[in-house]
């Protein structure tokens, strides 16, 4: 028996180094993204979230149909780190959360990246670039000009808080997504995020003529999608 677990051990030692190889190689091609950009004059702040969410997709549907040996909350939770790790890389951002919120911010954005309590005012932020503010769904206001709401955390399940941000070149409605809106009551078709004493913020396709303070996938959207 001891022989057998040393056969074992000595192939999980084999693989551990082969996935160190692996993230290492990423990392080289993540340089080499960074350096292309910073050759063509483009700081723009690295996050891209639809990009982000095709990965977590993938990720998924892979796990429930070939892995499901594997805990899903633990890969994803390694994969934020690899996209944490990835945007330290190119320059970083800062993260700042309201106390409330920074739980979720760190579980979501990962180790890597800095750390800061949000300002009273979000809209604070409004001029730095590569800045991303974190608000629970009860701290939620609407952006400032320059910024949008461009994600909830988390990604799937309830919605707990709300990220501020720059404007991204991303169109999440073309791809599936949806409008966060504040209204001041739900419709037919509305997912209530946040009842407040005199409106909810809903994410909804359509978004009528109430004020829109973001669009953005989730995966409940993406998957729905493959389900119709």
């Amino acid at each position: 028996m001891t022989g057998k677990l040393e056969e074992i051990r000595a192939e999980i030692d084999a693989l551990d180094a082969e996935l160190r190889a692996r993230l290492l190689r990423r990392a080289e091609l993540v340089a080499q993204i960074a350096a292309a950009k910073a050759a063509n004059g483009d700081a723009a702040m690295p996050l891209r979230p639809m990009r982000e969410m095709q990965q977590m997709r993938a990720l998924r549907a892979w796990q429930k149909a070939h892995a499901p040996i594997l805990s899903e909350a633990g890969l994803m939770a390694i994969w934020r780190e690899i996209i944490g790790m990835a945007l330290s890389q190119q320059g970083g951002m800062s993260i700042y959360a309201s106390p409330a919120a920074m739980a979720t911010a760190r579980a979501h954005f990962g180790a890597s990246l800095a750390y800061e309590t949000a300002p009273a005012d979000i809209s604070a932020l409004a001029d730095e670039s590569r800045a991303i503010g974190v608000l629970t769904l009860a701290e939620a206001c609407a952006p400032a000009d320059g910024m949008a709401i461009f994600a909830r955390l988390p990604l799937d399940g309830a919605a707990a808080c709300l990220c501020y941000g720059a404007q991204i070149d991303e169109d999440p409605i073309a791809a599936g997504g949806v409008y966060l809106v504040r209204r001041a009551a739900a419709l037919d078709g509305d997912t209530i995020l946040f009842a407040g004493d005199d409106y909810v913020l809903v994410e909804t396709r359509t978004p009528e003529r109430d004020a829109i303070w973001g669009r953005y996938l989730t995966l409940e959207t993406i998957l729905s999608e493959r389900a119709q």
